[in-house]
């Protein structure tokens, strides 16, 4: 399985996939009642919400069979609000009940990841908050999966700090020699810090380079007087904590919509999938998309040099998308069955 897209229903298509195959699927479903994508036997149109969180329990049950035993699966879907009489403009809730559907089906949630986006859809609502967040849920079939931490972590934020004496409060006016012992002012200089016998005739840039520490006591406690560039992360000895490679991204993911114009206006924009396959796919992997749409998943995977799948039901769409795929690979290499 190279680069194929898959055109039909999504569960016919998954009963053809041999077990464990993929190791990464990336997708976002339609959401239930939300919009009619003008093809028969679409998800999203079922009559009731819940004929929608069974056929959406289904297919996670069909993804976790064909996902490797060391893939991870990542799902966005976002919610709908009530037009019922008993429960009008209430939020449904569909994305927590599908979370915890897929919990009860034997999934192991990692993460209720926030995406928000500051250029969401505008809302003429007044008596509620807009909505500036969807949710992306990260599954995993086994409790030990590939996750490269290290290919998405963030440079830790860097700030200098100067020394600080337990007593200064205003420098100027001497304060810091406020019930000060003679043996503190001795060694403490007009700033209020501390002067260490060590330090004359040493380097200081070799000083900070080296990120010493110096214990101080001031009337019985202990303070940490740190002389040197960081990011607040040390143990009580000194030593920085911060991983060198960067810091954890966190569970929410700070990224804007794009537009394309020839697809609908709810495709992905790149840079999810891409920060997702970065850290959950391996470089030999094949990337699934169950609900390809106009291939940016695809397109992403391509780019990244993975192998990849998708399915979708409406053939305008597969159309869309072999159009967007072809300056990244040949039609040769790219397969569409029925």
């Amino acid at each position: 399985m190279n680069r194929q897209i898959f055109q039909g229903d999504v569960i016919e298509q998954l009963a053809k996939f041999p077990d464990g195959i993929i190791d990464c699927i990336i997708s976002s479903p339609p959401y239930w009642d939300l919009r009619d994508y003008s093809v028969e036997g679409q998800l999203g149109l079922e009559p009731d919400f819940h004929d929608y969180l069974n056929k959406m329990q289904t297919i996670m049950d069909e993804l976790k069979r064909v996902l490797k035993n060391t893939g991870t699966c990542w799902i966005n879907l976002g919610d709908t609000y009530s037009a019922e009489t008993q429960t009008a403009k209430s939020r449904i809730g569909i994305p927590e009940r599908f979370y915890i559907n897929c919990i009860d089906g034997g999934w192991i949630a990692r993460n209720h990841i926030a995406w928000t986006k500051n250029n969401g859809m505008p809302s003429s609502v007044k008596d509620r908050f807009t909505n500036k967040w969807e949710s992306v849920f990260f599954f995993s079939k086994n409790k030990k999966y590939y996750f490269d931490l290290d290919a998405v972590r963030v440079p830790s934020t860097t700030t200098v700090t100067k020394p600080f004496n337990a007593r200064v409060r205003d420098s100027k006016k001497q304060r810091y020699l406020q019930k000060a012992t003679n043996e503190e002012i001795k060694n403490h200089n007009g700033k209020g810090e501390r002067i260490e016998k060590y330090e004359i005739g040493m380097n200081v840039q070799r000083l900070h380079k080296d990120r010493k520490t110096t214990k101080t006591g001031y009337n019985n406690s202990s303070v940490h007087t740190l002389n040197k560039k960081h990011s607040g992360n040390y143990d009580v000895n000194g030593e920085c904590l911060n991983h060198p490679k960067g810091k954890n991204p966190g569970d929410v993911f700070r990224i804007n919509t794009r537009p394309f114009k020839e697809a609908h206006f709810a495709t992905f924009p790149p840079d999810l999938p891409q920060k997702i396959l970065k850290c959950a796919c391996p470089k030999d992997g094949i990337v699934l998309d169950p609900f390809f749409g106009s291939g940016t998943v695809g397109l992403v995977a391509e780019q990244m040099g993975l192998q990849w799948c998708g399915i979708e039901l409406n053939p305008e769409y597969i159309e869309i998308a072999k159009k967007r795929l072809a300056p990244y690979t040949s039609m040769q290499k790219m397969e569409v069955f029925v």
